[in-house]
């Protein structure tokens, strides 16, 4: 038991709070005992000295009603006789009786002591009338000798009872508490967790504090076992991973090394010195700098370093290392903050993805197909010959816009791979007659662009031109067969014609159209005229786009009529655009326009629908007359599908039959398998099929054969100059006699006279349409004019 009362021990110390506890405890008890203890003794006093007073009450009055001094005497006396007395003083009505006093008494001076009583007296015979009064004075001493036995009496008491509760409880404390808590104190010295010992649960305390403090104690011998396990496994793991990074590190593909901030490297492994070209750390003595390295630009380098340092933040840098024994490398550094004076590294060899994207910039500022450069590559040299005549004036250069006509009726003919050999033979011969600092470009399919430096002579220029366009038109053997091409070229100078290269390209294609338009196989010089020219196209087409939105078209009827029959046997309808400010315009002042612009489609739609109306209206009239639509190749065949064609004849009423569409040979041309599908759709409509200006075309003959048509329209430049005996005539009569042998109608355009009209109806044609019959009009004037073209035609010596 020794051990439990140590200075320190916890018996010791409960011991020694519960009896500091008791005790002071016992001395506030005591305390309040004593102060009890004196107002009780004094309250019992005073119960004690009223009683006696009571007793002598009526002698009293007796004593005080006659002034008996002696039997005030007596009774005083006899008051005194209880020890608890120590003076008796009696009054009658001013005068003192009795003053009497216990003779081995002090005598009492100063104020009177605690518990003296006053009390009056009465008359014998009348109640109400005090005839004196009587004052008793305790005596201290006996008193508080009475409290003072009192109070050690209950003190002792007190005591008692204090200490053997103190007993019972430091008893209580070694047994159930102090006892138990060493025990365990004494197991938990001798436990070890990791064998797997457990701290006992005390007898008697399975679900007391003691029993779960316990429990909390195995339960963290518990976890605490568990965290060593796992410190263990983490420091194995540790190792483990350790040693594989210095695998990692040191069998790594990429580089891997520790940058000082002065920019030493002071660790790397293997892979990093085979990407440098270095021995190892022996050949720089461990003072290998990285910005000393053989760097393209070593102040990136050092600025990516510093930049690192700076922000905390991990950066990349692409850099070139010389190597003059070896190819130059590409490295991809990654530096990585890990420290406040310590960078990571990382490089990587890029030396084939920056072959790539080199490779891939060549692509795409390169022509697949001939090798040039594309129209990206020429704009760049375009502009960087800009900044340098800016940055150093001198002679400016030209450039050429080369378009190749016809190529692409040829590509039809030939086949797509061998019109791809004639394009590379055309760049191998513009390559073979420029010079080499001169700049040769493949734009589109058949557009290439020569950029002739230190060139604005125009007598040089048309020399360069005669070369180029002498050495095009060179036969091309395809198949053994010869081929040849012309091309049109458009020529602007800089810097008079352009100072970008975006005006510069645009002026070119300008004056490469002026020569196209004026029959090709030509040059053109850029006009400024063209680009006004250019900027009224565009303000037409804006002009144009609100004429569509406000419906400002109008369709005008020109007659048709059966040469057979003498009369007007329906009309073709021809669009005229009411502009609010220029009046009514002619289609060709702005069908190119619309049709570039890709407003064909929905002005076409347009006409197909008032042309249906204009024929339901006619056949509500009684009139039998066909109406024809003219038809771009830009509608073909999703601007104008068949069955928009059906659904608006259908909701309009009109038999099939009544309704034409007129084509050019242009649209067999450009898609033939299109062309022939759309062709055969509207056919089984039951829709007639004319081919428009026939003999103006390309090989109009061989497409006879191959497409659905009804109909041909002889072009009026045949027919106005058709002459008796004349080439027109025995043209014209041909024509006609080749469609009528394929089962064809034939109308012939441009009939001006009666004379060309009895040509016509002599050589068999089926109808004639002109100015002889009508210029075209409008809707309301068309049936009296067909009426009166009727009997004109029926008049016997009409066009004699």
């Amino acid at each position: 038991m020794r051990h439990l009362f140590i200075r320190d021990g916890i018996l010791l110390r409960s011991i020694l709070v519960t009896i500091l506890a008791f005790v002071l405890v016992g001395i506030a008890t005591v305390a309040y005992t004593m102060q009890i203890a004196r107002e009780q003794a004094e309250q019992q006093s005073r119960v004690r000295l009223e009683q006696l007073l009571d007793t002598v009450q009526s002698t009293l009055r007796v004593a005080c009603f006659v002034k008996d001094r002696e039997l005030a005497r007596e009774v005083a006396s006899g008051l005194l006789s209880n020890t608890e007395v120590l003076r008796v003083t009696i009054h009658e009505n001013g005068q003192i009786l009795a003053d009497v006093q216990r003779g081995n008494a002090s005598p009492i001076s100063g104020n009177e002591p605690r518990g003296s009583l006053m009390r009056t007296i009465h008359s014998p015979f009348i109640e109400s009338d005090v005839i004196g009064r009587i004052h008793l004075t305790p005596d201290p001493a006996v008193i508080e000798g009475r409290i003072r036995d009192d109070i050690i009496d209950r003190t002792l008491q007190l005591a008692w009872q204090l200490a053997l509760i103190a007993g019972a409880m430091v008893v209580t404390l070694l047994a159930f508490i102090i006892h138990p808590i060493s025990a365990m104190s004494r197991n938990l010295h001798r436990m070890d967790p990791t064998a797997g010992d457990r701290l006992p649960v005390p007898p008697g305390h399975g679900n007391t504090e003691i029993g779960r403090l316990a429990g909390d104690v195995n339960a963290l011998a518990t976890r605490l076992v568990q965290a060593l396990e796992e410190e263990h496994a983490l420091r194995l793991r540790g190792e483990l991973d350790e040693q594989k990074y210095h695998a990692i590190f040191n069998n790594a593909e990429s580089g891997i090394f520790i940058v000082e901030r002065g920019g030493r490297i002071a660790s790397w492994n293997p892979a990093l010195a085979r990407l440098l070209g270095i021995a190892g750390a022996e050949e720089f003595a461990g003072e290998l700098q990285l910005t000393a390295l053989s760097w393209e630009k070593p102040e990136a380098v050092g600025e990516l370093i510093a930049g690192v340092f700076a922000t905390k933040m991990p950066a990349t840098l692409d850099a070139l290392l010389l190597r003059p024994a070896h190819a130059h490398r590409w490295l991809n550094l990654v530096l990585s903050p890990v420290g406040n004076d310590i960078l990571q590294g990382v490089a990587h060899d890029v030396s084939a993805l920056k072959e790539a994207e080199a490779a891939a910039r060549r692509q795409a500022m390169t022509d697949p197909l001939t090798g040039l450069a594309n129209r990206a590559s020429l704009e760049q040299q375009l502009q960087s010959r800009i900044r340098q005549h800016h940055q150093h004036p001198g002679s400016g250069f030209t450039l050429l816009h080369v378009d190749l006509d016809k190529f692409r009726l040829i590509t039809e003919g030939v086949g797509v791979p061998a019109g791809d050999e004639i394009l590379r033979a055309i760049a191998g011969r513009l390559s073979a007659t420029v010079k080499s600092n001169d700049t040769l470009a493949r734009l589109s399919a058949d557009i290439f662009a020569v950029m002739l430096q230190n060139l604005n002579d125009d007598e040089t220029i048309d020399k360069v031109i005669e070369r180029l366009t002498g050495s095009l038109r060179q036969p091309y053997l395809i198949d053994g067969s010869p081929i040849q091409l012309t091309a049109s070229i458009g020529i602007t100078l800089f810097p008079s014609d352009g100072s970008d290269a975006p005006s510069l390209l645009r002026h070119a294609e300008l004056a490469c159209d002026k020569a196209k338009a004026s029959g090709g196989n030509q040059s053109a010089f850029f006009d400024p005229t063209l680009a006004e020219a250019a900027e009224q196209r565009r303000h037409m087409e804006n002009d144009l786009r609100q004429a569509v939105r406000e419906q400002q078209f109008v369709l005008y009827y020109q007659p048709i009529a059966e040469l057979a029959n003498h009369r007007v046997a329906g009309a073709e309808a021809l669009i005229r655009w009411r502009h609010p400010e220029r009046g009514l315009i002619p289609p060709d002042h702005f069908i190119p326009i619309v049709e570039q612009s890709g407003l064909i489609n929905e002005i076409g739609l347009w006409v197909l629908e008032t042309a249906c109306a204009q024929l339901a209206a006619w056949q509500a009239a009684g009139s039998t007359h066909y109406l024809s639509i003219n038809v771009s190749g830009r509608q073909i065949p999703h601007g104008l599908p068949p069955a928009a064609i059906a659904d608006a004849l259908a909701r309009h009423g009109v038999e099939p039959g009544r309704l034409a569409v007129e084509i050019t040979e242009g649209i067999l041309l450009n898609n033939i398998s299109e062309a022939q599908s759309w062709l055969h759709a509207v056919q089984q409509l039951g829709i007639p099929v004319y081919l428009d200006d026939f003999g103006t075309g390309y090989s109009s003959l061989s497409y006879l054969k191959r497409f659905p048509l009804d109909t041909l329209k002889i072009d009026r430049a045949f027919v106005q100059d058709m002459q008796p005996g004349n080439s027109e005539h025995s043209l014209v009569e041909a024509i006609i006699a080749m469609a009528r042998s394929l089962g064809l109608k034939v109308v012939a355009e441009g009939v001006e006279n009666a004379a060309q009209m009895k040509m016509l109806g002599a050589m068999g044609c089926h109808y004639g349409q002109g100015y002889f019959l009508s210029r075209p009009m409008p809707a309301d004037e068309f049936a009296e004019s067909a009426k009166d073209i009727d009997r004109r035609l029926a008049m016997p010596d009409d066009g004699r």
